[in-house]
Parts: structure tokens; sequence; C-alpha cells
């Protein structure tokens, strides 16, 4: 069996389960043990986000945690915690939380076999270190967002990715905005954008949402991350305007939804596990990604639009600009008034773009993309 690692900036059991979840679990089922790295933790993560550290400590210890068959997952804990902190921005304590683990990473990874790996797959440029401790064939790096438009991004991060950028063997980017960001660095990028894992979406039974039950109101639904990204005012303005409709809003949020929570056909629900998404989207109407247009959303590959369409929904989305190379049979609004109108033209269609809309999500699978990446693999 091959052996890869992969250096991450999300948990395991994240409730989110974005493409690298994917492709370690792609990577299992083809002939590699996978090592999945969540991030690096201490007290001071304990501090923050109590949640997380308890997350990340159930993965410690002497031998790794088998999470399912060939998958195997690990949490660092270092005395030194580097991010965008008052006095830990400084590279050297990336370099410090990679050199002061407890146990020290290269030991886990040699008392549980894992030295020599084929791959080491980074995503998580605080991992940059790493590559300079472990023995590897080959240096992946997949790049999914414009760091430097994070508010928890320091600039020192943005010098380690840029440092992974040019070291590794290949570097999957996924959107053509982020290549055209970073060509200076290098002229091979590989073109990646993101997926659908269709066994999740697509089920021969559904189960009907308590929160949809007793209601024949027309659904609309927004699921994912509601960040500094999600434009609040789309959805005040629709939701006041098509009064007739109900729209739901779920995933974790951190900004201010008080402007929402007195609009009587708009529903907060927050978080919901992944594998209970799937009945959400099948018993509404249309899906939606109503986010602001700007630098940092120009350079994402939206993964709710192919969960979407998995299940037939018609999709409104907002004008980022990879929308433009996707090709998808996606409603895009440049406004709030247009955003509307996309509203109630794809619920109108609904029905007889269905079939449509899934055969778009056939052609973007989790496993197309896997395919791709699998002809690097032994060049």
């Amino acid at each position: 069996m091959k052996k890869i690692i992969f250096s991450e900036a999300h948990e395991i059991d994240s409730v989110f389960k974005l493409g690298d979840h994917h492709y370690a679990q792609l990577f299992s089922q083809n002939n590699f043990n996978v090592l999945w790295l969540n991030p690096i933790y201490n007290y001071m993560t304990f501090i923050k986000d109590r949640k997380s550290y308890n997350s990340r400590k159930r993965f410690h210890g002497k031998k790794l945690v088998t999470y399912k068959k060939n998958f195997f997952v690990y949490s660092p804990y270092s005395l030194f915690l580097y991010g965008n902190y008052p006095l830990f921005k400084n590279k050297i304590f990336s370099k410090l939380s990679i050199n002061c683990t407890i146990p020290s990473i290269e030991k886990v990874i040699r008392n549980n076999n894992f030295t020599d790996v084929d791959i080491l797959w980074i995503s998580n440029p605080k991992y940059y270190y790493l590559a300079k401790r472990i023995k590897y064939k080959k240096l992946f790096y997949r790049c999914a967002d414009d760091l430097s438009k994070f508010p928890a991004t320091c600039s020192s991060m943005v010098e380690l990715e840029n440092k992974i950028i040019k070291e590794a063997d290949k570097v999957f980017v996924t959107s053509h905005d982020l290549i055209n960001r970073k060509k200076n660095m290098r002229k091979d990028f590989i073109y990646l954008p993101n997926g659908v894992q269709l066994e999740n979406f697509q089920r021969k039974k559904y189960k009907l949402p308590n929160e949809f039950e007793n209601t024949s109101v027309k659904k609309v639904i927004y699921i994912g991350a509601i960040d500094s990204w999600f434009d609040v005012s789309i959805i005040k303005y629709c939701a006041e305007k098509l009064h007739n409709i109900n729209f739901y809003l779920i995933g974790n949020y951190i900004i201010d939804l008080s402007i929402l929570k007195e609009i009587k056909n708009v529903f907060i629900l927050g978080k919901r596990a992944y594998e209970d998404i799937p009945n959400y989207l099948y018993y509404s109407d249309i899906g939606i990604i109503p986010f602001k247009v700007n630098s940092l959303t120009d350079s994402i590959s939206p993964i709710k639009l192919y969960e979407y369409m998995s299940v037939g929904l018609n999709v409104v989305c907002s004008n980022l600009k990879e929308m433009k190379y996707i090709n998808s049979p996606a409603y895009i609004a440049k406004n709030n008034d247009e955003f509307c109108t996309c509203i109630e033209k794809a619920i109108k269609n609904r029905d007889k773009e269905i079939d449509r809309n899934i055969q778009f999500a056939k052609q973007n699978t989790w496993k197309k993309r896997f395919e791709e990446i699998q002809k690097y693999i032994g060049e």
C-alpha cells in the first residue's frame, strides 16, 4: 500500500465536508493508507474554541486513530500555536509549532509506519515546515482560497503559502482567478475545481425535515457557512419582496443576522449534520448562493452549486467571477432585484430542469476530480 499524509486546516469531523475530506477518502479507497493531520492545537485552542480543542484532543495519542478502512487521523499537540495571535504571528512560530510537538510528529509517524510517504499533501500553509521534517516522494499543494483575504490570516502565512507553491511538485487550484493572482510564482498550475459526492445526496428515500412539515409554501434554501462573504442584504430584499416564499438558512453564522430575524418568511436554522443536508435540499424548491461580489468571493469555486444540483435543484447565484468558467445552468444575478427575478424564474422552471441539473452534477463529482489527480501520482 502506498502512503499519503494530509496536512489540514480543518478537523476530520468538521460539520462542513470540503474537498480534502473527499480526496482523502478517495485515496483510501484507491490503494493508499491515509494519515489525516488535524490542525495543531494546545491550551490556547481551549481558550479560543473549546469545541475545536475537544475535537482535536480525541485524535491525540501514541497511536493513530483508525477513522475508516486505510484511513487514520492524528492531532498534533504543540507547545507553540502559530497563527494570527498577538504574539505568535511570526513564521518562526510556525516552525516551532512543528518542531515542538509532544510527542514529536516524526516519532508518531515513525512508530505508526508512516515514514517515507509517497505523497505529502498540504492544504494548510501552517504545516509548511513539516515538509522539512519528514521524508516524502512528492509534495502536492491544494489552493482553494485566497488566504490573504481572510481576517484570520497573518502576512507570514501568505509567505509560507508562497514558499509551498514554489517548492511543491504539483499545485492544484480551484479557480481561474486564483491562478491569475499567483501566475507570477509558476506557470504549471493545475485547475481543479470543487465537486460533489453524489452518493451522499442521491438517495432512494428522503426524510421530510420537521421544519418543512405542514407547509406548502415554496422553499428557498441556503446551506453553508454564514460569514463575512454572505450578503444579508440580498436575503432581506428578496424575502420582503417575495413574501409568499420561505427562505431557510442552514449553517453556522458568525455575522449579525438580526435584521433577518424579524422577517416572518426567513428561518435561521443553524447547523445541521452533513448526512441530513440532502433531506433539506430534496424538499426545497431552489438553492441560492447569495454572496457579496469582491476579491475574496471571486476566487472561490462554490461547492454548494454542485451539491444543490445533485438533487436537481435550480440554483440562483451572485455574479461571481468563477461562474463564468464553470459553465453551469445556474441563474446568475447582478443585483438584488435580479436575484428576486431569478428566484421566481428558477421556481417556475423547477420541474422541467431537474434532469439537466442532475446531469451537470454527475459531470462534476469528486471522483472525476480525483481521476485528474491520479494522472500526476505516477509521473
